[in-house]
């Protein structure tokens, strides 16, 4: 059996539905304030910083911005997704609960690693239940936002055994390639074109992880 690293956004949840709108919000702040100039940004232009975290997603977008707006404008992003999940507005992909629950039924440690916010990360925990599959949590905001390469070195402290690393973005899989893991690439999530070239095994659904996962482990 395998400890197996899950992504959530884009690999698990399908946040496009709760970042894009809470984006736009954020960015009205900004250009309403003069701290942006306006434009139009496709939704596919705001999913491209999906995978990103918070401090890395503005630095990238905004990189004029003083930090201190920068941590304004992303707990005003976090407040709205937060409300829209309570909502009940944020969606797991179809599938995710049944292929979560296979893996972990066949004996699977499953670890989930976001690059995501600890609140954030708590709240989906509570929302979709999450126990029910996950033996542990870890979150970029926890590590002061290092990459996932080196979150791994204080799970791989922790627990022992083979690994396989799951996500839809380069700073996920990169864990893979930086420790010589093997790894699932989703392609139904947010990458680039190209991006997950390097993976084992590329999925176009979350229902064909388990099978991925057993092909790894023959």
């Amino acid at each position: 059996m395998a400890n197996i690293i899950l992504d959530f956004d884009g690999t698990i949840h399908d946040c496009a539905k709760i970042y894009v709108p809470a984006f736009r919000i954020g960015y009205k702040y900004l250009t309403d304030n003069k701290l942006m100039e306006y434009r139009e940004y496709s939704d596919e232009e705001i999913i491209s910083y999906l995978g990103y975290s918070p401090k890395a997603m503005w630095d990238a977008f905004a990189p004029q911005l003083d930090e201190s707006e920068k941590k304004k404008v992303t707990e005003m992003v976090s407040d709205q997704m937060e409300l829209m999940t309570k909502n009940g507005k944020a969606v797991l992909y179809s599938g995710a609960e049944n292929s979560l629950q296979r893996l972990s039924d066949s004996g699977h440690r499953l670890i989930f690693l976001s690059n995501c916010l600890h609140r954030y990360m708590e709240l989906h925990r509570k929302a979709h239940d999450l126990d029910r599959f996950y033996s542990d949590y870890f979150c970029s905001e926890d590590f002061d936002y290092i990459p996932k390469p080196e979150i791994f070195e204080f799970i791989r402290k922790k627990y022992g055994g083979e690994y396989i690393i799951v996500g839809d973005r380069y700073f996920d899989l990169e864990t893979a390639w930086k420790h010589s893991l093997r790894s699932v690439g989703c392609t139904y999530g947010y990458c680039r074109e190209h991006e997950l070239d390097k993976a084992d095994i590329l999925i176009s659904d979350i229902s064909q992880l388990p099978d991925a996962v057993g092909k790894i482990l023959k």
